[in-house]
C-alpha cells in the first residue's frame, strides 16, 4: 500500500480560529475551528480523503443543517453559517496541498492546486507567479500507515500566530476599563 500523506492538522484548526475568534469570542471560535476537522475523521477507518473531502457532499450536509438551525434555533443561524464555512474550509486548504476529491461525486478526478510564486533580484528585479491544477482520477484506497504531521516547522509558527494573535485581542479587549474615566472640569484641574 501507498504511503498517505497530509497537511497539518494544527493549520486545519488555526485557519478557522484566527478568523472567527475576534468576531464570535475563544470559545464558539474553538467549537468552529474544531468543526474544520471533520473531515479528517476518516482516517479511523483507514482511508483518507474520502468523500468527507468533497466539496459537493459537505455543502449539502451544511444546508441541510444551516435550514434546520434556522428553523429551529434562528439565534444560532449565523453561527451555524460561519461553522459551515469553517467545515468547508478544509478541503480547500487540503487542495493546495495535495490531491483532494473536492468535487466527487460529480467528477470522479481529485484535484490539486500548485501556486508558485518568487522573485529574483539580481541586475532587475523579476517576479513570477505560476499556477496550476492538476487532476488525477480519485481512488479511495485504504492505507497502513498514515503521515499526519500534527504541525512542521513553517506550520507550528504559522499555527502559533494564528492562534495567539486573536487570543491576544481578546486578553486586550477584557483589560479596558468597564466604564470611560471621568473628565475633570475646569475647577477640579490640578
Amino acid at each position: 500500500m501507498m504511503k498517505q500523506h497530509m497537511p497539518e492538522v494544527a493549520l486545519h484548526f488555526a485557519v478557522p480560529f484566527a478568523l472567527t475568534a475576534p468576531v464570535l469570542g475563544l470559545r464558539r471560535a474553538m467549537v468552529v475551528s474544531s468543526l474544520a476537522l471533520i473531515p479528517d475523521l476518516d482516517v479511523f477507518f483507514h482511508v483518507h480523503r474520502s468523500a468527507s473531502h468533497s466539496l459537493v457532499l459537505l455543502m449539502a450536509v451544511s444546508l441541510v443543517v444551516v435550514g434546520l438551525v434556522k428553523k429551529l434555533k434562528p439565534k444560532l443561524f449565523g453561527a451555524a453559517c460561519v461553522a459551515c464555512l469553517a467545515l468547508l474550509c478544509h478541503p480547500v486548504m487540503d487542495m493546495f496541498s495535495t490531491y483532494t476529491p473536492v468535487l466527487y461525486p460529480l467528477i470522479a478526478e481529485s484535484v490539486h492546486v500548485n501556486v508558485q510564486g518568487k522573485i529574483i533580484f539580481g541586475a532587475s528585479i523579476e517576479p513570477s507567479l505560476t499556477a496550476q491544477v492538476n487532476t488525477m482520477p480519485t481512488e479511495f484506497a485504504g492505507f497502513q500507515r498514515l503521515d499526519a504531521p500534527v504541525f512542521t516547522n513553517e506550520g507550528f509558527i504559522v499555527s502559533l500566530l494564528l492562534v495567539a494573535m486573536p487570543l491576544v485581542v481578546v486578553s486586550l479587549r477584557s483589560l479596558r476599563p468597564l466604564s470611560k474615566p471621568r473628565r475633570l472640569n475646569k475647577d477640579q484641574e490640578i
